[in-house]
Formats: structure tokens, sequence, C-alpha cells
């Protein structure tokens, strides 16, 4: 209708296919109340290959969509609810990396995820030529119990209880004056709430955690802007407030491990902030002046001493755009941070059966510093397609990151000692069309480089992950009747520590997939992938899984296709990964051969 419009829609299926993705916001800014979860039970994942493949699952969506026009304005409304029960069984190998000799733990995995999601939006908007208002209720409801049996050494069953409640709204006014002054204002209030409850069931024994987290964020500021000739200034300031309450009980600890077991903390802070903005334009130049400056207050309810900080974090650019095909930026900036305020825990709080985490307890800064450059080429008329990026960045803390082994149990935690750490990640690509084939080809690499420093069992450890991967792709229709699509990429990783470098490990992933149409009612399509995932030091394992599909058109309406995947019936798909201080191997069971016939009606 004029007035009003609605969409209202109903999916599931136990195909392999996870709805929930599908009411993601992918424009949701992070959570200024910043709360993550302490808990880390979950089912095995997989990296690099489809969920497709191997989600074993029972999903559910509802989502419903509605507009209404009030005068001038708009009201939106958006309420989605998901479901999904998902099962999972891997066997895995993790080895710890030790000077005094690498510690192996073989493991089966098998669980159980229930998860339910419900969420709403709700947005009156009003746009006008010289002012614009937007109001956003957005709302989160999330519970999630994970249920996770392991057998190995230390076999034991978990149960984890998740929920997550959060509420926020998001509020922008937009006024232009004279046509050449814009001031923004802008007030952003959210609330979370994060209980865990993680229990554990390991040979006679019984461990039961309760984590209570909450939190409130607000944001409210106000942005300047003018421009005169070649040269804008703004000016953006506000303030900020946030109040979390985080209580934790461990009753039962391991004897091994010796150490608090209850948190009861408050980490609050009162931030004025200002970002002052200046951009000069001199032919096709850009340069672009940020330097941010905060005072911030913190309060910690004497858990530690309350302190005061200044922070001041510029950054300078330059853009170059001398014609329409090449364009340059450079970029630099340094600066002072605080600390995560979830690191400041003193006591033990247990993330799984096996690992225990415990923060900082004090408070530091950190400060970093970062360059980077881009480049970028475009020629429409001859389809020519080019960019490349490198970045290289330097941090330093005055903490760093522990591990330690207390027979079956692992802890994590941090010691007051200096840490520095440097990252370089360079990525390029280029492209063509092939107009011949009315069809376009790509090749694509990337390089990181990343160096930490830590301690594993009181000995200093300076370790180094080094990744490479090249890349290219090649589509095309060369004949009405038929079509193509090929990616190819060979991936490789390596792990050094103290100087000792572990063995490169490598992978490589080829898809395929080809469309023919004989006749403008039938459709072919046939898919394949091939892995070739290096465990260890010259020992692949090789995957192929093929798909097929064939798809009638009886009229405009009415489809009907039957689709064939896993046509082979691979059951087991395994690879190996790095961490800073373990390597982790898996293998994971995938979703059998299976037929599916599908009838698509529209009116």
């Amino acid at each position: 209708m004029p007035n009003f419009q609605n969409i209202t829609t109903f999916k599931t299926n136990n195909i392999g296919e996870d709805l929930s993705a599908q009411a993601t916001d992918f424009f949701a800014s992070r959570r200024g109340t910043d709360l993550s979860r302490y808990v880390g039970v979950s089912l095995p994942g997989v990296p690099n290959l489809s969920r497709k493949r191997t989600l074993f699952n029972r999903s559910a969506l509802v989502s419903t969509n509605a507009l209404w026009k009030l005068g001038r304005g708009e009201f939106k409304t958006q309420i989605d609810y998901s479901f999904n029960r998902i099962t999972a069984e891997a066997a895995n190998v993790t080895t710890y990396f030790l000077n005094d000799g690498n510690r192996v733990v073989t493991e089966d995995r098998n669980g159980v995820d229930r998860s339910h999601s419900l969420s709403g939006k709700f947005i009156y908007e009003l746009n006008q030529k010289t002012a614009f208002i937007n109001n956003t209720l957005k709302t989160n409801i999330d519970w999630d119990d994970v249920r996770l049996g392991v057998t190995g050494p230390l076999s034991n069953n978990q149960t984890a209880s998740l929920p997550d409640y959060y509420v926020g709204n998001d509020f922008k006014l937009i006024k232009r004056f004279n046509g050449k002054h814009l001031v923004t204002f802008i007030s952003k209030n959210e609330w979370e709430s994060l209980p865990q409850t993680l229990s554990v069931s390991i040979n006679d024994g019984f461990m039961r955690q309760q984590v209570k987290d909450h939190a409130f964020y607000t944001n409210e500021s106000a942005a300047y802007a003018f421009s005169v000739k070649c040269i804008t200034i703004s000016l953006e300031g506000g303030v900020k407030g946030y109040v979390r309450t985080m209580r934790s009980e461990l009753p039962d600890m391991p004897e091994e491990i010796p150490g608090e077991t209850t948190n009861v903390l408050n980490t609050n802070y009162f931030t004025v902030y200002a970002t002052p903005k200046f951009e000069y334009w001199v032919r096709r130049v850009n340069f672009t002046l940020n330097a941010p400056v905060s005072f911030a207050h913190y309060t910690f309810d004497k858990a530690l001493a309350n302190r005061s900080e200044v922070y001041f974090s510029p950054s300078l650019s330059m853009n170059w755009k001398p014609n329409n095909r090449f364009e340059m930026s450079v970029s630099g900036g340094t600066g002072r941070s605080p600390m995560d305020l979830n690191m400041i825990q003193p006591g033990y709080v247990m993330t799984n059966y096996r690992s225990f985490r415990r923060g900082i307890d004090d408070f530091y800064n950190s400060s970093s510093q970062r360059v980077s450059g881009r480049l970028s080429y475009k020629h429409t008329r001859r389809g020519i397609f080019a960019n490349a990026m490198v970045m290289q960045s330097w941090s330093h803390r005055p903490y760093t990151l522990a591990q330690q082994l207390y027979g079956d149990y692992v802890v994590y935690s941090y010691t007051d000692a200096e840490s520095d750490g440097q990252m370089l990640m360079a990525s390029g690509n280029i492209g063509k069309t092939l107009d011949f084939m009315r069809g376009s080809a790509n090749i694509n690499g990337s390089f990181s480089r990343n160096e930490s420093h830590l301690i594993s069992e009181n000995t200093n450890v300076n370790s180094v992950g080094t990744s490479w991967s090249v890349g290219a792709k090649i589509n095309g229709a060369p004949l009405r009747w038929f079509s193509f699509d090929y990616r190819f990429e060979w991936a490789s990783s390596r792990m050094s520590m103290n100087g000792t470098n572990a063995s490169w490990l490598g992978n490589m992933e080829n898809e395929l997939l080809l469309n023919i149409m004989p006749h403008r009612k039938w459709e072919w399509h046939i898919s394949g992938e091939h892995y070739r995932n290096e465990l260890t030091a010259d020992q692949f394992k090789n995957v192929f899984l093929l798909d097929t599909k064939v798809i009638f058109k009886l009229n405009k309406r009415l489809e009907l296709s039957a689709s064939l995947s896993n046509i082979f019936n691979q059951r087991t798909y395994n690879y190996t990964t790095y961490n800073q201080l373990t390597s982790f191997e898996s293998q994971r069971w995938l979703r059998g051969r299976e037929l599916l016939i599908s009838i698509s009606l529209r009116k």
C-alpha cells in the first residue's frame, strides 16, 4: 500500500545451510559495551571449507520487515528469530611447544549446540534538505547451550549456558547552515548483560563456574565542519561514560593450580574527547591530519587505585590521484591507548575443561605506531584493474602473555614485563577482462609476518608467525550454452620460536564450476573442490568433493531441480594450523552423499 509495506519470511532446513547468517546486520558497528565471553566452549570448526560440507543442522528462521510513511518521515521495523541445532564430531591433536620437550594431547570431541536468537530494530527517519534525523532502537537476545563430550587423557563432559542480552539506542541529527556549514549531533546508549555458566564432569569430579558480566555505555558527541576553497576543517567532541561490573566464582579448582578463583570487579571510566581534522587539497593531492586527544578518569571501586590519563593519537595521510586511472595513498600514525579493561582480572576463570585464564591486577597503557601505503590502477576501456597494499605496525606493551602447564591443565596469564611486537602485511592483485569469452582473469597474493614476545614455562619466547598465499581466478562464457568459473589458491605458514623454525605447512585449494545450458528450459551445474593439506612435513591429505545439479524450468512460475552433493562420499577432512605456542591438527567429519529434490513456485 502507499503508506505501508511488509514482507515476512519463514525458512527451515537440515541440509547444511546456516540461516542465522541471513539475519546478520552487516552495517552494525562494534558495541560500545565491549564485553566478550570468558567461556570458550564451542563445537569444532573447519577453516577454508564451506559450512555446507560440515554443518549437521536443524535450522529455522522467521523474519518480518515493515515500513510506515508518517508525514515527511518514515518508521521501519525489523524483527528476526532464528534457531539452530548443530552437531559436530572431530579428532584433534594439539602440540604445545616447550623448551624441555613438546607436549602432545590427542582427543576426540563430539557435541551439540542449541542456539536461539531474537533481534529487533525500530527506526524513525526524517530526511529534508537542511536536516536529517535518525533514531534507531535495537535489541538482541541470544541464548546458546553447548554440550561437548571429550575423550582422551582427560575425558570429560562440558555443558555451557551462554545467553547474551543487549539493548541500544542511536540518535543522529545533521543540520546544514548556509550551504557550507554542517553540524552533527550523535547520541549512543547501550546496555549489555553476558552471564556465563560452565559445568564440567571429569573423572569422579565436578566443576561449576558462574560469570556475571554487564555494562552500560554512553557516548554523546557533536561535530562541526566547514569548507573554504581547498581547505576543510572539522571538529568532533563529546563525552563517554562506561560502567561495568564483573563477578565470577569457581568453588572447585583443580589441586594442581594455585591461586584465587573469585573475581569481584568494577571497571568504570568517564572520558572527554576532541578530534580536530584538517584537510587540504592542492591540485590532485589531498592531505589529511587527524589529531584526537582525550582525558579519561578511571575508577575501580577500591580493587585498583583510581587514575586519570591523557591520550593523544595523531595520524597523517596523503592521497594522490593524478587521473581517473591511478591513485596512491600513504598514511602513518602513532598513539597511546588504554589496555582492554576485560584483561583486569586477578583471579582465575575457567575457559574450558583444560584451560584457565588469569588477567592483570593493575592498569596499563600501551603505545603503537603504523605506516601503510596503497596503490590502485584501473583502465576501464581495456578492462585492467590492479591494486596493492603494504602495512607495517609496531606495538609496545608493559605486560606479557604467559603460558604454564600444570599436569593436564594449561593456564594463560599476564606478567608485569614489557613486550614489543611488530606485524608486516602485504597484498596485491591484478585482473583483466577477457572479452573474447565474456569473462575475466585475476591473480592475487598476500604475505604476513607477526612477531611477538611471550613467556612459556617461565622462559622468554620470541614467537614469529609467517604466512603467504598466491591465487588465481578465471571465468567466462565462451559459448552461448556453456560457462565456467575456476579458482586456485596455495597458502603456506610456519612458526618460529627463539630462532628454531617449525616446518612450513602448505595447503592447496582448487574449485571448478561448469554451467551447461543445452536448452532454455534445462540447466546442468557441475562443481568440484580439491583440497591438499599438509598435516606434517611432507605428509599430505587429499580430499575431492564433487556435486551436480539439474534444473528444469517448466514455465515462468514452476521450476524443478535435483542435486547430488559429495558424490564420492568423502567423510573426513584433515588440516593443521599454528598458534603462538601450539600447533593444532584436526580431522573433521563431513556430510556424506546426499540427494535433494526441489520444487520452486513463484507467483
